[in-house]
């Protein structure tokens, strides 16, 4: 009987633990300077994509603090939106963070909250976003 409430209990964490690795906002919306309008992430595939080399990056140094004077984009992460309707008002996000293309020596880093850390924006995650043409680096948006 042991055996089988342990195995139980296993299979329940493991469960568990793959839907939570699956988990992924439908939209992502990303605004800020140099974008003529929010790029849109629509494909569930490319947010999980995004937001699971963010969660496998490692943390950046100095913490939220050393980001105060660099420039950023929001992040606004729709989870659980209808497929029919795009969001078009970043404020209706679930869930908000940032985006701080890398600026002079400093490297890109992403500020989504998993466990309230910036980590570093590896190049999975930049790449996902020059594709909706977000600049990665804050020299290749002018006025910065």
């Amino acid at each position: 009987m042991r055996r089988l409430v342990v195995c139980s209990a296993l299979m329940v964490a493991f469960a568990l633990a793959s839907s939570a690795v699956a988990a992924a906002p439908r939209y992502i919306v990303v605004s800020g300077p140099c974008l003529r309008e929010p790029a849109l992430l629509m494909d569930w595939s490319e947010n999980h994509a995004f937001l699971l080399a963010l969660l496998e990056a490692p943390p950046a140094s100095g913490g939220t603090r050393a980001l105060g004077q660099r420039p950023r984009y929001g992040l606004a992460l729709f989870w659980g939106a209808p497929a029919k309707r795009p969001p078009t008002r970043p404020a209706d996000a679930n869930q908000r963070g940032w985006f701080y293309p890398a600026h002079r020596r400093r490297l890109a880093v992403a500020d989504v909250l998993f466990d309230g850390v910036p980590r570093h924006a590896p190049t999975r995650a930049l790449a996902i976003l020059a594709r909706h043409g977000v600049p990665t680096r804050s020299a290749q948006c002018r006025g910065d």
